[in-house]
């Protein structure tokens, strides 16, 4: 998964159709227990789906410009376009499902 900033986030999704934009913080709970969950997807769909990080105390112009509220946020893009956003922590098998549907609307 890869580490993000504002200056990086203009290309996110480039030559992907679906990126996974985990915001999140150092301190945050639910973050720390979100990360390997990701960690692990990433590894699991390879190049169908693209994973990033971007830390919101680091990037907070970017977090409120997208309206980040609540950590950890997850914001789904479709080619390059920002589509939805999953808040909250969730786990392996519930994102699995989500991403695998996300997927299929993209193949349609």
């Amino acid at each position: 998964m890869q580490a993000i900033t504002s200056k990086d986030f203009e290309h996110v999704g480039d030559g992907t159709a679906v990126t996974v934009v985990d915001f999140w913080a150092s301190w945050c709970g639910p973050c720390k227990m979100q990360t390997p969950v990701l960690e692990d997807l990433d590894q699991e769909y390879g190049d169908q789906v693209k994973f990033a990080s971007l830390d919101v105390d680091q990037n907070q112009d970017l977090a409120q410009q997208l309206g980040i509220m609540s950590i950890p946020s997850l914001v789904i893009f479709k080619n390059g376009a920002p589509v939805e956003k999953v808040v909250g922590y969730h786990p392996k098998a519930a994102l699995k499902k989500y991403l695998d549907e996300k997927l299929d609307e993209v193949q349609a």
